[in-house]
């Protein structure tokens, strides 16, 4: 069995070749989305929707229809085919990776290999969970809803959004921003879905049934001012394969949100110590940067640690009020869920 250190170095490798991997997938979409959002705004300048006219209800109807339509073909399609192709050999990635982790954890394998067809790896893609929905669906039919939805917005209320209380400056800011923070959070919680099904794959061909432990797996949030209250309260939560659980439906991981960053990890990874006898730890970025944490410390006690950090979390009211002990952990996590 490998060094617990050398099994944790492994797997931050790993996370980092998944970012370079979101960020190359995340440039190239936006780069595409403006070209054909930049279309879509001449569509609309050319249309003569902006204007009163008699019909015009019916006018911004086909026009907006037919936006849906295009930004479904000349978008949504070839990005669903681009991420397919792009995530083919990242899940066989993924799969070898799994594979180390076990044989480094000392556990066996039945099979010597695991291999996954262009088929198998097609439909892992297509139909990964993103806010709710498949990828497919997300990219194939929520996007150019959401343009068009956006567009007929700017088109009725031009750059002053009576409806969402805004206020924007440009077509960018009303359309091309909100859509691109869309595609950006469509993309990486893709990417992340369909890396992490692809490990949990793994553990069906582990021979040993003892060797995740009899705790089994565990919800691993990152910690910094980005972690959703959500995500901080999954922390440290214990699953067994084969047993649903909250955002977990027995054998695989589903994201509370898009651009969820959590990982499911053998609970004995974080219960472990290291080779030198010192526990196992995790960097957090809280208030005074980034510091080594302990796996065994709770992320409720973390938070409550870093005022700031809580209140850039939670918002400044909510997150003032759990830090100053007016209302407790799990108090603050169901009100900052009901807000939303």
């Amino acid at each position: 069995m490998a060094d617990l250190s050398a099994q944790i170095e492994a797997f931050l490798r790993n996370a980092l070749r998944q970012k370079r991997l979101e960020d190359q997938q995340v440039r190239q979409a936006l780069r595409d989305l403006r070209r054909v959002l930049a279309a879509v705004e001449r569509v609309v300048g050319q249309s003569g929707v902006t204007a009163p006219q008699p019909g015009r209800n019916e006018a911004i109807a086909r026009v907006t229809t037919a936006i849906a339509r295009s930004v479904r073909e000349s978008f949504s399609l070839p990005q669903l085919e681009t991420l397919t192709a792009a995530l083919a050999p990242f899940l066989e990635s993924q799969l070898r990776f799994a594979r180390q982790m076990v044989e480094m954890a000392g556990g066996d394998l039945a099979a010597p290999t695991v291999e996954m067809t262009a088929a198998q790896a097609a439909r892992i893609v297509r139909g990964v969970q993103v806010a709710g929905t498949t990828l497919e669906n997300q990219l194939l039919s929520r996007l150019p809803a959401l343009v068009a939805d956006r567009v007929e917005r700017f088109i009725r209320l031009g750059l002053q959004d009576v409806a969402g209380g805004q206020v924007f400056a440009t077509y960018e800011n009303a359309v091309v921003r909100t859509v691109g923070n869309a595609v950006e959070a469509t993309i990486r919680t893709g990417v992340h879905e369909a890396g992490s099904f692809a490990q949990q794959m793994i553990y069906a061909y582990e021979t040993d049934p003892a060797w995740l432990g009899p705790d089994g797996l565990v919800w691993t949030a990152i910690l910094d001012s980005r972690v959703c209250p959500v995500c901080l309260k999954l922390d440290g939560t214990r699953y067994q394969l084969g047993e649903p659980g909250p955002y977990f439906d027995g054998q695989n991981k589903t994201s509370p949100h898009p651009q969820c960053r959590c990982y499911l990890l053998p609970w004995k990874w974080r219960n472990d110590t290291r080779a030198n006898g010192e526990p196992v730890n995790r960097e957090a970025t809280g208030d005074r940067g980034a510091e080594p944490l302990s796996f065994r410390a709770a992320a409720s006690r973390w938070v409550k640690d870093n005022p700031e950090t809580a209140k850039a979390i939670f918002g400044k009211a909510l997150g003032q009020r759990l830090v100053d002990g007016k209302i407790s952990f799990d108090q603050a996590v169901k009100l900052w869920s009901d807000k939303g």
